[in-house]
C-alpha cells in the first residue's frame, strides 16, 4: 500500500520536530522516526486503526504513537496521512 502524506501532515511533522528540537535534536529525530515507522507499520494492516470518534460519518481512521494521534484515510491502494494531532489538542475540521 502506498503512503501519501498530506501537506497538513507534513506541516505537523515539521512543527513537532521544531518544538522538540528546542530541547533536543536527538529526541526530535527519534520522535519523527517513531511516527514515520508507526505509519509504515500501519500501512501493512491499515484497517487495524480505529474510526475517528469526532467524525464518525467520515471515512477517517486513526492510530497512535504517543502522545500523537495519526489520522488517515484509506483508498483501494493508498493510505493518506491527513494530519497528526497531540492527544491534548482538539481535532479541528
Amino acid at each position: 500500500m502506498k503512503i501519501v502524506w498530506s501537506a497538513e501532515a507534513r506541516k505537523e511533522l515539521r512543527a513537532i520536530r521544531r518544538f522538540i528540537a528546542r530541547d533536543s535534536e536527538y529526541y526530535a529525530a527519534r520522535v519523527i522516526a517513531s511516527i514515520v515507522e508507526r505509519v509504515e507499520k500501519a500501512a501493512e494492516h491499515p484497517t487495524q486503526g480505529h474510526p475517528v470518534h469526532e467524525y464518525p460519518e467520515q471515512p477517517l481512521r486513526e492510530i497512535h504513537e504517543a502522545p500523537y494521534r495519526i489520522i488517515y484515510q484509506l483508498s483501494s491502494d493508498r493510505m493518506q496521512v491527513v494530519t497528526i494531532v497531540h492527544f491534548k489538542k482538539t481535532l479541528q475540521s
